[in-house]
């Protein structure tokens, strides 16, 4: 019977690299599914084959010094009489490769993903389990001599995960977008995908920490040991994520349940109730702790895996000795010996891969380019369109999400998406029949091969624009429970805001699709669609002004603990803010007297997304030629005490109830066709992002004089300067 109970919890264990890949899966944006799916399955089959082959006898072999076992050769593991800790073992050295691969997720090379993983999987996880597993008459590893315990793994493998997934992510790069603006916005498409795959990970990690007990009794109660654990790092999780961020709940919840699991790995077999539950709170704080600070420093961890496997790891490695009775002569003797064999195995691990990683990377060999990478991994790598016929997949699953949902919000949502996607689809369709209508009666085969192949090129620019708006549309107009945001007049407002910025788009493409057949030349048919790429652009930068606008609302979505020197910001700017004004034909004057030393609290991001709403929403009201120059001027309060930014412009004169709806947009909900948009959006983000920064908004516009924006935020006084006054 206990044999059989080993053996079916064994083949349970497969559900650890199950979970992981539904994990991942789940994590993803849904063009970029298929090639995740079909990465960390290739990771998991090079694992199996680098454990016959060569891991193995890396692993079992006689050891030489205790550091490496080679005598036995390669494919010495030939027989098919395989135990249930052979079964084992072979599960849990799948973890570190599949932990390469995810690292690369979403940004890196198909091929240079899979070398990592096999590079992982033979010089990794089989050396560092020889140096802490290792003893038999053959030798025993070095760590273990020293009388260094690892009882379920979370020392060997998943600390070895963690910092091979942090080594790789480190070479790779963020994913484009990722940071800074969108550290806390959740990512993927999956929730319930995901959540399954956690629960996977923690019931197949049971099964593998269980099976080692020597009766089925005991099973029974480390079982028992291993859900209490989890239960309270699930527990602190759910309590920080309500200190911290809302929104980031679920996230914060599966990474704690699972930094718990991998923690409780170690002490199941020995641990009092009261010792897992203190464990499993610690894994689960400490695992939340390691994602923000990897997300402060600009590290992605895709999934939250390097920060659940660190955590679980570090916790579980360093608790033992003090849940073990007798573990060894000196408890602080026991605490040394398991400290130093983490930092080998996080030495060798990290500086293997990384050395590996950095080699690939000035290869070329590492990273997809950002083309590649904005259009989706799963065409890049394998040719599959997740979207039907030219139809983002955003709107089909729109359609399955919000109808589920209450209110006509939802609705309107739903039925914006619907038409647009069908607006660009016909004009897919429309393309497709007249370049084959064309190419059909043309006399020069090869030239005209050579313009479809740019006719397709412009599409998937096209696509990809047409991808953002409709991400877009699914990520707005959400409820969030924090601030006027999650009042119903809020989302009414924003609502009809959407329909009126997303309905001129919807006419420009649909005109398009119908003078596409009047065309005879590929040469035009490439113009429309770059055109129409054009239009769908100015779309997307609509839309996200309206999705910022939501964002600058939520309490502590910008960081005020950051110092900006905003007159060395706007000479860096500067630049770029005359490449707008020369895109608009407009001139543009930058006055400020000094070139540092205006310096403020708050984000550099904000500030400088400040700089550029107040240009655009001037530039937006030069609707004339022969307007005086848009006027710009930074400097320094009379006071002393704060740092103003003006802007004057002489184009259309403002409302009043122009202004009314900048400073308060809720007070116009009912004419908004009436208040030109296109002008005073900018200017309505723009106020937002000021009080969010804790500074001053004024307007005013009158006729013939121009319209005067001032932003006023106190000066940062330096320590020095505010000890002399306070002396004096």
């Amino acid at each position: 019977m206990h044999e059989f109970a080993q053996l079916l919890m064994s083949i349970a264990g497969l559900g650890l690299p199950m979970g992981l890949i539904m994990v991942m899966s789940g994590r993803v944006r849904y063009r970029n599914e298929l090639d995740t799916f079909m990465r960390m399955i290739a990771a998991f089959c090079i694992s199996v084959i680098a454990y016959w082959a060569v891991g193995y006898g890396l692993y079992s072999g006689d050891t030489i010094d205790g550091f490496v076992g080679l005598t036995k050769g390669f494919f010495h593991r030939s027989d098919l009489m395989l135990g249930e800790t052979d079964l084992r073992r072979l599960i849990l050295f799948s973890v570190p490769p599949i932990a390469a691969a995810a690292a690369m997720v979403e940004r890196g090379r198909f091929h240079g993903g899979n070398f990592l993983s096999l590079a992982v999987a033979v010089l990794i996880a089989p050396v560092v389990a020889h140096w802490s597993w290792h003893n038999s008459e053959t030798g025993a590893g070095w760590l273990v001599s020293r009388g260094f315990q690892d009882i379920g793994g979370s020392n060997i493998i998943f600390i070895c995960s963690g910092f091979v997934g942090l080594a790789i992510s480190l070479a790779v790069g963020a994913r484009a977008g990722r940071f800074p603006m969108q550290v806390g916005r959740p990512r993927g498409h999956s929730p319930t995908w995901y959540g399954v795959g956690v629960v996977a990970i923690v019931f197949s990690g049971t099964s593998l920490t269980v099976m080692q007990e020597p009766s089925v009794q005991e099973m029974s109660a480390a079982i028992y040991i291993l859900f209490i654990g989890a239960s309270f790092a699930t527990l602190s999780g759910s309590f920080l994520a309500l200190i911290i961020r809302k929104e980031e709940a679920s996230q914060h919840v599966s990474t704690s349940v699972v930094a718990g699991t991998v923690a409780l790995t170690s002490i199941a077999n020995f641990a009092e109730p009261a010792d897992a539950a203190l464990i499993g709170m610690l894994a689960g704080t400490l695992s939340v702790g390691f994602s923000k600070i990897l997300a402060s420093i600009e590290l992605d961890d895709p999934g939250d895996l390097i920060s659940a496997f660190l955590s679980g790891g570090l916790v579980g490695g360093l608790m033992a000795p003090l849940t073990k009775e007798g573990f060894g002569n000196s408890l602080l003797d026991e605490f040394v010996v398991q400290l130093m064999g983490i930092g080998a195995i996080a030495v060798w691990a990290f500086g293997v891969t990384l050395f590996l990683a950095l080699i690939l990377r000035v290869s070329g060999l590492l990273r997809v380019s950002e083309i590649d990478e904005k259009r989706g991994l799963s065409v890049t790598h394998f040719g599959f369109i997740s979207e039907p016929d030219f139809m983002i997949s955003n709107a089909t699953r729109n359609v399955s999400r919000e109808v589920l949902s209450s209110g006509a919000r939802s609705a309107e949502v739903t039925r914006l998406s619907s038409d647009f996607s069908e607006a660009i689809a016909s004009l897919h369709r429309a393309t497709n029949r007249a370049t084959e209508r064309i190419l059909a009666s043309t006399s020069e085969p090869q030239k005209g091969a050579a313009m479809v192949l740019r006719i397709r090129l412009a599409e998937d620019s096209l696509r990809v624009k047409a991808e953002d708006i409709l991400m877009l549309l699914e990520e707005i107009m959400k409820p969030t429970g924090s601030g006027d945001i999650s009042s119903e007049q809020f989302l009414s407002w924003g609502q009809d805001v959407l329909d009126k910025l997303l309905a001129p788009v919807l006419e420009d493409i649909d005109k398009l699709a119908r003078h596409i057949p009047l065309q005879a030349e590929l040469g035009e048919l490439e113009n429309i669609i770059i055109t129409a790429a054009e239009i769908v652009s100015n779309g997307v930068h609509q839309i996200e002004l309206l999705r910022d606008l939501e964002e600058a609302q939520l309490d502590g979505l910008f960081a005020r603990d950051h110092i900006c020197d905003l007159a060395q910001l706007l000479a860096d700017k500067q630049a770029r803010i005359q490449v707008l004004a020369e895109l608009r034909n407009r001139p543009v004057q930058i006055d400020c007297p000094v070139t540092s030393g205006l310096t403020v609290t708050g984000d550099a991001n904000v500030f400088s997304r400040i700089l550029t709403l107040t240009v655009e929403g001037a530039l937006n009201r030069q609707l004339e030629n022969g307007m005086r120059p848009v006027r710009l001027e930074l400097r320094e309060h009379s006071s002393g005490q704060y740092v103003v930014l003006d802007c004057l412009d002489t184009g259309v004169t403002l409302s009043a109830r122009q202004i009314r709806a900048i400073r308060d947009p809720l007070s116009e909900d009912r004419a908004i066709e009436d208040l030109g948009l296109r002008q005073i959006l900018p200017l309505i983000l723009a106020s937002r992002l000021v009080n969010a920064m804790g500074g001053e908004f004024a307007i005013s516009s009158e006729h013939e004089v121009g319209t005067h924006l001032r932003c006023r935020f106190r000066k940062k006084v330096k320590k020095r300067q505010a000890t002399s006054r306070k002396a004096a």
